[in-house]
This record gives C-alpha cells, structure tokens and sequence, in this order.
C-alpha cells in the first residue's frame, strides 16, 4: 500500500515545473536525508547541519533572483519567509549543544515537513503557477499517478474531484458563466461527499489524528465558499488561474501530505503512535 514509510524520499508530486529550482529541492531532501542517518557522531551531525544550512541560503538566493527576473509580484513576503527559515535553521545549530539526540531528530522533521516540504507545496507552487500561461496551466491541470495513496475509494474520489474541477474549465460555446457556476457547485458538493466518506474511512480504521484532519476539510471548504462567493467578481480568466491555484496547491497539498499520513498509519497500525509518526515523517 504504497511507498515505504522509512525514509525521506522525494517524490515527483513536490516537483513544480522549473528544473533547477526541482533540482535543488531534490539535493535539499538528500542533505536532509543524510542528517537523519547520521547516528552517535555529534560533529559529523554539526557539520552536515551546517552544509544543509549552507545550501539553503544558496537555493534561497537562486528562487529569489528567479522571482525577481520573472518580477513576481509577491517577492517581499516570499523572501520573509526565506528569511524566517533561514534564522530557524541558525537558532538550530547555535543551540544544538543543549538538545538531546531524540531532540535533534524531532526538530530536524519538523523543519523538514514545514519549511521544506510546505514550502515547496504551498508557496513555491504559486511562482510557477504565477509565470504560466492560460495553456500551460490547463496542461498541468491534471490527476497524477503520484498522488495516488494505494486505497481505491479514496483514491476514485480524488480523482472524481479533478474531473469536475476540469470539467469548469471546458465551456466551449457554453453559457461561460452560468456553466462554470453550476460546475463549481457541483464540485463544492462533490468535495463535501468525499470528506464525509474520508472521514468514515478515518474512524473506521481508528485513525489517531481524526479531529485534527477534520479541521484541516473545515479549512478546504470555507476557502471553497470564499472562492464561489467571489466568482461574479472574477474575469473568466481570473477564475481560470484562480480553480487551478486552488486545486493544484491547496488540495494536492492535502492529498501529498496529509492524507498520506492515512497509508502510512495503516502500514504501521501494530506500532505505537509515536512510532507511526516517525515513520511517517521520515517517509515525506
């Protein structure tokens, strides 16, 4: 049932679109993959520390030279957050000395989930959905076999999602506005169905973090009711890139990480839950 919980890997669904900004990334999961596998070495784990560090800051200074010369209009929230990942990073490595190994690895995956992963999945994704065009963003509009989590309802309802997603933005000679609102409607109901069934799914196999994922559909749905709400504002090219954003980021975004987190309970359901969350976080 899918991937192993065992280790970092990279996956093609955190790939955005741009090849060195990817293969940065990828050499950022490899430097922290490594962290993680150095055991009872505290220098050696300093200096990688310090090397991951190092090439943050490098990559940083590449994504922002790359935003400024596609003139981003969002660059100065971006690089605060850079900024803001970055002196995490420096308090880490200044403190060190007075954190224990079990302290050092859970900080390390915090850092990993939050401030690469996130970041990469929410924030990353918006330069290059900034930089494309209406053609290039139909392209990649689209279900991949990556973010499939290897059970087949949940899996079908994702994909269901997508569909009517696409389905908004095929009109043709349509009424333009009247179709896209009746299809946004269907799939804000859709999207309703399908955290009900998840939901079920979760207290059926008695999912620990429960509560917590249902906040997290709470959170999908009121920024669904913002968008329908906001439809007779928006150009139909507006609300073209607007779909598109909120699908490709904040959905996927769910379905890559959170939802991952329900296949990777299953795999170690006889472990301990603070086992199973190590696993999994060593598995994003």
């Amino acid at each position: 049932m899918g991937e192993k919980c065992s280790a970092i890997n990279w996956r093609d669904a955190y790939l955005i679109g741009h090849e060195q900004i990817d293969s940065e990334h990828k050499k950022l999961f490899e430097l922290a993959s490594e962290i993680l596998n150095i055991r009872n070495q505290p220098e050696k784990l300093k200096d990688a520390i310090k090397a991951l560090i190092k090439y943050t800051k490098f990559h940083f200074a590449n994504e922002e030279n790359y935003m400024r010369s596609i003139r981003y209009d969002n660059l100065p929230a971006h690089i605060l957050l850079h900024k803001t990942i970055v002196e995490k990073l420096n308090f880490f490595i200044q403190n060190i000395a007075n954190y224990t190994k079990e302290d050092v690895i859970d900080i390390l995956h915090t850092f990993i989930t939050e401030n690469i992963i996130q970041h990469i999945l929410l924030e990353d994704k918006k330069v290059h959905h900034f930089r494309r065009d209406k053609k290039e963003l139909r392209e990649i509009f689209q279900w991949k076999d990556d973010y499939a989590l290897g059970q087949k309802m949940i899996d079908e309802e994702h994909i269901k999602l997508f569909d009517i997603a696409h389905k908004a933005l095929v009109y043709n000679d349509k009424d333009v506005r009247g179709h896209i609102k009746k299809t946004i409607l269907e799939l804000y109901e859709y999207m309703n169905v399908h955290f009900k069934d998840e939901e079920s799914y979760m207290r059926e196999i008695q999912y620990p973090e429960l509560e917590a994922h249902i906040i997290l559909h709470q959170k999908i749905i009121e920024g669904m009711n913002h968008f329908i709400k906001n439809l007779s504002t928006l150009k139909i090219d507006d609300f073209e890139r607007k779909l598109i954003e909120y699908m490709d980021i904040w959905l996927v975004n769910h379905i890559v990480y959170e939802d991952k987190k329900i296949t990777c309970f299953l795999e170690h359901k006889e472990e301990s839950f603070d086992d199973f969350l190590n696993n999994y976080v060593n598995s994003i």
